[in-house]
């Protein structure tokens, strides 16, 4: 980061405003698809049991394109590798609009989830390159705000816009395409590619992803996202199943996390600055592990509602910190394949998550899911606690 960018404030820096255009637009690959399910059901010709594909299809895509995706950007330069993932995100989300068969449905979000995959990774990446220090987590906080905003908001506006037909809220990611030409012309970042021989950059890439602390972090990062998805889908079912309350307070009770999450995130710089590391991770899981053990206890809305916002504040607090860690292991030449590793992650923790406490749910009852959830927040604790008075590498 060159000496004019560090006294431009963060949201002035055009290069961080396009960057979360790109997020924001990610994002919605997932949040706006989720709640018009159900009205995808009928017209598709499938079933309740079936749908779920149209989620796990894009996961798994980006699960395993993520880390080729990293390598291609270390080699070849961040904006040469997202531009054509950008435009292809935005024309296989925009064609589901345009079908009716539940097979062409399918491959065109394994499709769109490349591109989504991508977008993501080198969002953090992008963020990284651009800023370091405190700048770089308030930066990391800010993504994570919009994130958990768009969270918030996306979800309701595609499910009204979904009761008039149900692939209209598709007709967004035609938004891609005027995005990819905004990051065109205004995304203009120093790229120092990698000049080693590819078998060179895999032994450097290996020997990082071998570390402790990259390891500590990628674990992290599981965790966050296995705790996150026994949330979004059981916490609902408790409001429907077990308080009988409509949608409409599942909706709420989300978008109430997502927005004290995304506020939360918004004070990453100022925690970077008085907090340690693991101290940051520490709070973020244990508050999240708290939340998740109210849950379990919860007999009324009106208990649900504070454990919620525990949940937001332990996420917006841990989430930003991992993202500003995982930055810092390497140097640029070598960041977003170690992101890569990082993002995938995450869609591993989305993707075994909903089963994991499935099963829990198939020999117990609901109560002990988030008892299960509770108990698992302690793993990245601990093994937080171990990183840094055992082998002093956080």
């Amino acid at each position: 980061m060159n000496h004019k960018e560090e006294k431009t404030p963060i949201m002035g820096n055009t290069n961080f405003r396009v960057v979360l255009g790109i997020v924001v637009m990610a994002v919605i690959g997932g949040s706006l698809v989720a709640p018009i399910l159900p009205s995808m059901i009928k017209p598709l010709g499938t079933t309740e049991e079936m749908i779920g594909l149209v989620m796990s299809v894009y996961t798994f895509a980006a699960l395993i394109s993520t880390p080729f995706i990293g390598v291609l950007a270390d080699r070849y330069g961040r904006k040469k590798v997202l531009l054509p993932l950008i435009v292809f995100y935005g024309l296989t989300g925009f064609t589901i609009s345009m079908v009716d068969s539940f097979v062409a449905v399918l491959v065109l979000r394994a499709f769109q989830g490349i591109g989504g995959a991508g977008m993501m990774g080198l969002g953090v990446t992008l963020v990284g390159d651009i800023f370091s220090g405190r700048a770089r987590a308030q930066a990391m906080g800010y993504r994570s705000s919009s994130q958990s905003f768009v969270n918030a908001g996306i979800p309701f506006i595609s499910g009204t816009v979904a009761t008039v037909a149900w692939f209209y809220p598709f007709y967004i990611y035609i938004l891609s395409l005027p995005l990819a030409l905004i990051t065109y012309k205004y995304l203009d970042v120093q790229e120092k590619t990698s000049q080693s021989g590819l078998r060179d950059y895999f032994r450097a890439i290996f020997l990082v992803m071998r570390d402790r602390k990259t390891l500590w972090v990628y674990v992290s990062n599981l965790f966050v996202f296995i705790l996150l998805y026994g949330l979004i889908v059981y916490v609902p079912i408790c409001i429907v199943k077990e308080m009988g309350l409509s949608t409409m307070y599942t909706g709420l009770t989300l978008s109430v996390g997502s927005a004290v999450a995304a506020i939360t995130a918004t004070q990453a710089g100022k925690l970077f600055y008085r907090f340690l590391n693991h101290q940051l991770v520490i709070m973020g899981f244990a508050l999240c592990g708290l939340a998740l053990l109210l849950i379990s206890f919860t007999e009324s809305y009106l208990f649900l509602i504070p454990s919620i916002i525990i949940w937001g504040m332990g996420f917006g607090t841990v989430f930003p910190a991992l993202n500003t860690i995982v930055t810092q292991l390497v140097s640029s030449q070598l960041r977003a394949g170690v992101v890569s590793g990082f993002t995938t992650m995450t869609y591993i923790g989305q993707t075994v998550s909903p089963p994991l406490f499935g099963m829990i749910l198939s020999y117990s009852s609901l109560e002990y899911v988030f008892i299960s959830g509770s108990i698992l927040s302690l793993v990245p604790i601990a093994l937080t606690l171990v990183m840094r008075y055992v082998y002093h590498k956080t």
